[in-house]
């Protein structure tokens, strides 16, 4: 369950994707990468502190996240992936498999509409596509056959 509503919800994913696409390209904190990235009222924003922690989160997940992703990137490498693309999945997976608080639909949905905000025409389908993927082998239940 989620403490923001949607729109709230979206920003704070909006903005933990700034961040780990930052991240991509220094090496500094993300404390100094917020407050250089974000005005001072977003510093202050109540949602500061869960963006902060999502993010550090998913940063200590990396490696477990990228050997998952990789799995579903068929003929291709995470070196070869759009920047983007590589951030919303990283926030994707983690939501879907290590987080778990909330319906996965929702997770997916979110990621889709970062990824057609901040990719290229494909990055929505995409993004849908190896998240889906995940869903089914990861979290889908099976269904059970009616002749059992």
């Amino acid at each position: 369950m989620t403490l923001f509503p949607n729109s709230l919800n979206q920003k704070l994913h909006d903005r933990v994707f700034i961040l780990l696409y930052q991240r991509e390209f220094r090496d500094d904190s993300i404390d100094l990468l917020n407050e250089m990235t974000f005005s001072e009222e977003f510093v202050m924003f109540p949602i500061n502190a869960p963006v902060i922690r999502l993010t550090e989160e998913i940063l200590f997940h990396k490696n477990e996240i990228d050997a998952i992703m990789q799995e579903f990137l068929v003929n291709w490498t995470i070196e070869r992936i759009m920047t983007s693309d590589k951030e919303v999945l990283r926030i994707g997976i983690y939501e879907l498999l290590f987080k778990k608080d909330q319906d996965p639909s929702i997770v997916i949905d979110r990621a889709v509409r970062i990824a057609k905000k901040y990719g290229d025409k494909d990055s929505g389908k995409f993004v849908n596509g190896i998240l889906g993927a995940i869903y089914r082998k990861y979290l889908e239940i099976p269904e059970t056959s009616a002749h059992e």
